[in-house]
C-alpha cells in the first residue's frame, strides 16, 4: 500500500517537471565566440526595431546548467519592428528571448533599454525568436533616427546595408551617433568611406551633429582635422597634438602601407594620404598616389580641391558637391 502512493507522487512529480517542461521555450543556450558573419548566418530575421518593455520571466527550470546557473536568467524584450532586411514578420510588436546572464562581469554584453532602437538578429526556436548568441553582444544600438527600409537593396550584404543605415540620417536621429561603436559592426564600409561620409556629416545644417562628425573624424586619426575648430576649445590641443604626431612619422608610414597596397583595407590607408589636413603634405602624398595609381579616381586629388564627401540616401553613400549644405528634418522618436 505505502509502495503504490509512492509510486503515485513519484508519477505526479515526474509528470509536473514533463509539463513545465514542456511550457518552458524552448532555446538553445549559445553564448560562444562568432564572427559577425557567423552569428549573420544563424539569423532568420534580422530588423531594426524599437524595445518597449524588458522583463526576466520565470523559468521552472535552469536553461543552462551547472555551479553557477543561477545567474543564467531568460530576458523577454518586447519589440516594435520597423524596418527588415532579412525574412519577414507579419506582426508589428513580437517577443524576443535572451538568456541572460545577471552576475557581476565585464565585457560587451547585450545591454539595452526601454525605448531603445536596436538592430536585432534572431532565429526562430520553438516557435520563440531568440537572439543567434546570448549575452554576448548580438543586438546593435542605432542612433539615426527611425527608418521603414534598409539602404540598397537584397544585391548588398546585410552588413553593408546596416552600416549605412547607422549614418542615414533620419527623424529621431540622436547628435552623438557618428562617434559610436558599433556603426559598422561587419567592417563592411571600410575606413576610407566611412571617413567620406563622416566628412558629409560634418556639413550638416545641426551644429550638434556637425560638432559630432567632426570628433569621429578625429577619432579615426590619420590628420583628418580640418574641421578642428568645430570642437570645444578644451578638446582642440588634445586631439590636435594626435594629428601632428602622425604627421610625424607620415613618410615611414606610407613606405609601409605602399609596400603592402594589395590588401583592400590598406588601400583606404593609402587614400587618407591625399585627404590630410596639412596642405602641404597633401600636396606630396598626392602627387605620390597619383604616380603609384594613375588610374584610380576615389582618392583626395588634387589637393587643392575640397575632400570628397558623400551622404547616405536610400540609395546608399552618394557624392556630395563641395559646396553643399543639407538638414534632413528631426523629429522625436
Amino acid at each position: 500500500m505505502v509502495d503504490d502512493v509512492v509510486q503515485s507522487i513519484v508519477r505526479r512529480l515526474l509528470l509536473l517537471v514533463l509539463v513545465l517542461s514542456g511550457c518552458r521555450p524552448a532555446l538553445e543556450f549559445n553564448s560562444s565566440n562568432m564572427t559577425p558573419d557567423q552569428m549573420l548566418n544563424r539569423a532568420t530575421l534580422v530588423f531594426v526595431g524599437t524595445i518597449e518593455s524588458q522583463t526576466f520571466i520565470n523559468w521552472p527550470m535552469s536553461p543552462v546548467p551547472g555551479e553557477h546557473s543561477r545567474f543564467w536568467m531568460v530576458l523577454l524584450r518586447r519589440v516594435r519592428v520597423e524596418a527588415i532586411a532579412r525574412g519577414a514578420e507579419p506582426n508589428n510588436v513580437i517577443d524576443v528571448y535572451e538568456i541572460f546572464w545577471t552576475g557581476g562581469a565585464n565585457g560587451d554584453w547585450n545591454a539595452t533599454q526601454n525605448g531603445g532602437r536596436y538592430l536585432f538578429l534572431v532565429r526562430k526556436e520553438g516557435g520563440r525568436y531568440h537572439v543567434v548568441r546570448d549575452w554576448w553582444r548580438s543586438i546593435f544600438d542605432v542612433g539615426s533616427g527611425k527608418h521603414d527600409r534598409f539602404p540598397l537593396n537584397d544585391s548588398h550584404s546585410i552588413w553593408e546595408r546596416f552600416a549605412l543605415l547607422q549614418y542615414w540620417v533620419q527623424p529621431g536621429w540622436r547628435p552623438s551617433f557618428p562617434t559610436w561603436t558599433h556603426n559598422d559592426p561587419g567592417m563592411a564600409l571600410g575606413l576610407w568611406r566611412q571617413v567620406k561620409i563622416l566628412r558629409g556629416l560634418s556639413r550638416h545644417s545641426d551644429p550638434e551633429l556637425r560638432a559630432s562628425a567632426c570628433k569621429a573624424l578625429f577619432l579615426k586619426g590619420r590628420s583628418q582635422d580640418e574641421c578642428y575648430e568645430t570642437l570645444q576649445s578644451e578638446r582642440r590641443s588634445d586631439e590636435l597634438e594626435l594629428s601632428r604626431r602622425w604627421e610625424g612619422d607620415a613618410a615611414q608610414r606610407w613606405a609601409i602601407d605602399l609596400a603592402t597596397k594589395h590588401q583592400s583595407f590598406v588601400m583606404d590607408e593609402l587614400r587618407l594620404f591625399t585627404t590630410v589636413n596639412n596642405r602641404k603634405m597633401r600636396e606630396h602624398f598626392c602627387a605620390e598616389f597619383q604616380r603609384a595609381f594613375p588610374g584610380d579616381k576615389d582618392n583626395g586629388c588634387p589637393a587643392d580641391k575640397p575632400p570628397p564627401a558623400t551622404m547616405v540616401t536610400a540609395d546608399g553613400d552618394v557624392q556630395m558637391d563641395s559646396n553643399t549644405t543639407w538638414s534632413p528634418s528631426r523629429r522625436a522618436r
